[in-house]
């Protein structure tokens, strides 16, 4: 302890009855107040006491704005909002200051911010889940016609409720904008800008005070990409750095930081347009795009012109919000554990969109629903019973068919490829790992590519024995970049080969891809949780960002410094130039 600040000052709050509740403890503090917990001697309830600090407490513009948050949350009446209870005035003593409180309900959850730090990136399922909630919550705040302003993962907490996990509750509308009634009730003034930077839409950087609800919808957009790549879209060194990057540049693609489902990367460009009429014009088409990425994309233009489409409010019916949605079943798109990544197949076919907007039970990915439509269930189950029996028609055939002098052909897979030395006559299907051999010849030491689940039995002199079948240990990849021949490491370690090059890792073991070109360019880093077969993927280097301080020379004579990955910016959390909490 510095001896010259003397003894730590009390906190005189702690221990003092508020309302019918005794503060017991302070949870946290920031810049503008403090938050306390505080309990029902009686019942034993728990609550949060949010209270302004005591230089702010005489200023009637800040006690103006925290009145605004209770009253804003009170109109709103969302559960996914939290819950202010009680509003009023701390007097010290007779002739001495005041303080400005609220109550508000007590949540033992943490925060998106945690959560992003720790476990980023998240996976679609969970990313899509949580966002919806959030812009279920924002949608309603708009129908009372407030514009939240500063939504930001610090804002956003996860709570367990029952056993749904990731329930979320939206925090802070102390600089929420009243955007209806008389002009008295704006809360923003021209030239004022409030907000965290990282997070602030680009009409709210230039200060000029044309606000309204999409700039909730650019926000929801900074936090989605967060979650899903780890880090926000723009970094800088300091306030003015950010603000100008969200009025003059776009954001990275997702793409670039991790493997992405194209379509879930063009909805969350689209929240971050510039132009505010190529957002979507209300939160409730945002959600109606997270439900069913694939499906929303496809329905107004397609991957290609879907940004520059300017949408329409639909009336199509809201999908139901959910906690935590069940795994999806997408049959051209793998999906995570919760924190890898997402490869998108090379070449795969494009989504026949599904007429109509139907209402979905969770975010669905390749446009395949979890729920099965109730009228379809029957017609499922008819056909089930014809598999079952083709089947068993297949078995009882390929067990005659084994009675003979003829090599069986052994489909497995695609992606688990075998390369067969068998005698003249003989043919590998490259890709597929299925062989078939000439008439009368037994291949010498070639085993049968067997597919997950398969059982298939080898042919005497096969070289495997009776019964046994050789799997495929590795898989082949190829990337290709732009520039060309850049240097790959795998899990840290560089390859002989550079990109446009085949090269081998280990079949179904996670892999951790680094690309580096040169100082100029940004490395390129992703995860392959399970290779398979042949895996073809395209990347695009980014040039680095560089930066000129005062005083280390003038621009142009390389006196700036790169900030790579990240960025640099470790300050305060207050600026919002960094994942909050790092």
């Amino acid at each position: 302890m510095d001896p010259q600040q003397g003894p730590p000052q009390q906190d005189f709050i702690i221990g003092q009855t508020i309302g019918n509740y005794l503060v017991t403890q302070k949870l946290g503090e920031g810049g503008m107040g403090a938050v306390y917990l505080a309990e029902h001697p009686s019942i034993g309830k728990k609550v949060a006491l949010k209270v302004l600090h005591a230089e702010f407490s005489s200023n009637e513009d800040v006690v103006q704005r925290f009145f605004n948050e209770a009253k804003a949350v009170n109109n709103i009446g969302h559960p996914n909002i939290v819950d202010i209870t009680d509003y009023g005035i701390i007097q010290l003593g007779v002739g001495k200051e005041h303080l400005v409180y609220f109550i508000m309900e007590y949540l033992g959850g943490t925060t998106l911010s945690k959560l992003v730090r720790t476990e980023s990136p998240l996976s679609p399922e969970r990313t899509l889940g949580i966002a919806m909630q959030v812009g279920d919550a924002l949608a309603a705040s708009h129908r009372c016609g407030i514009v939240h302003r500063d939504l930001k993962p610090d804002n956003i907490m996860l709570t367990q409720r029952g056993r749904e996990r990731d329930f979320v509750k939206l925090l802070d509308f102390g600089i929420a904008k009243l955007t209806g009634g008389a002009a008295g009730s704006r809360q923003t003034r021209t030239g004022i800008v409030m907000g965290t930077p990282a997070y602030m839409s680009p009409e709210q950087c230039d200060g000029r005070g044309h606000i309204d609800h999409r700039t909730d919808v650019y926000a929801l957009g900074i936090v989605i990409y967060e979650m899903m790549v780890g880090r926000v879209p723009f970094l800088g060194e300091g306030y003015g750095e950010v603000l100008v990057q969200h009025l003059t540049q776009q954001p990275i693609p997702p793409s670039q930081f991790r493997l992405m489902n194209p379509h879930i990367e063009a909805v969350i460009m689209k929240a971050l347009e510039k132009r505010v009429e190529l957002r979507y014009p209300t939160m409730d088409e945002m959600i109606r795009a997270l439900s069913d990425p694939v499906s929303f994309v496809e329905q107004h233009g397609g991957i290609a012109t879907f940004n520059q489409v300017q949408l329409m409010p639909s009336t199509a019916p809201m999908p139901e919000i959910r906690m935590t949605p069940p795994p999806l079943a997408v049959p051209s798109m793998p999906t995570p554990s919760p924190g890898t990544l997402s490869p998108v197949p090379y070449g795969a076919a494009p989504h026949t969109p599904t007429p109509g907007m139907g209402v979905h039970a969770a975010p669905t990915i390749g446009g395949v629903t979890t729920q099965e439509p109730q009228k379809n269930r029957k017609t499922g189950l008819i056909i089930g019973g014809l598999v079952v029996a083709a089947i068993a028609i297949v078995a009882i055939v390929m067990a005659t068919r084994g009675k003979s002098n003829d090599t069986p052909i052994v489909t497995a897979p695609s992606g688990s490829d075998t390369a067969g030395t068998g005698s003249a006559g003989s043919s590998v299907a490259a890709g597929t790992g299925s062989a078939r051999t000439g008439s009368g010849e037994q291949p010498v030491g070639s085993g049968s590519a067997i597919g997950s689940g398969s059982n298939v039995a080898s042919e005497p002199g096969s070289g495997s024995g009776p019964g046994s079948a050789t799997v495929e240990k590795t898989a082949s990849l190829t990337i290709t970049t732009r520039p060309p021949n850049a240097t790959i490491l795998i899990n840290g370690q560089p390859l002989s080969q550079k990109t446009g090059q085949e090269f081998t890792v280990q079949r179904g073991a996670p892999v951790t891809v680094t690309l580096h070109l040169d100082s100029k360019h940004e490395d390129i880093t992703f995860i392959i949780e399970k290779p398979e077969g042949k895996i073809l993927l395209e990347k695009n280097f980014v040039k680095k960002k560089v930066v000129f301080r005062p005083g280390q020379g003038s621009a142009g004579k390389g006196s700036g410094s790169a900030t790579p990955g990240r960025g640099s910016a470790r300050g305060s959390n207050d600026t919002g130039l960094i994942r909050p909490g790092d």
